[in-house]
């Protein structure tokens, strides 16, 4: 997620046999400093 140029929020989504076992969210802005573009998902 991005606010203005920044990104804001990172989720990662950990999956186990085609099923959700994990949602992770960083908000932290030192942990995202080095974070410069979004990728997209596709199935």
């Amino acid at each position: 997620m991005r606010t203005g140029c920044a990104v804001d929020t990172v989720l990662a989504v950990r999956l186990e046999g085609g099923l959700i076992a994990g949602l992770y969210a960083v908000r932290n802005p030192e942990k995202l400093s080095r974070v410069d573009r979004e990728t997209a998902v596709a199935r």
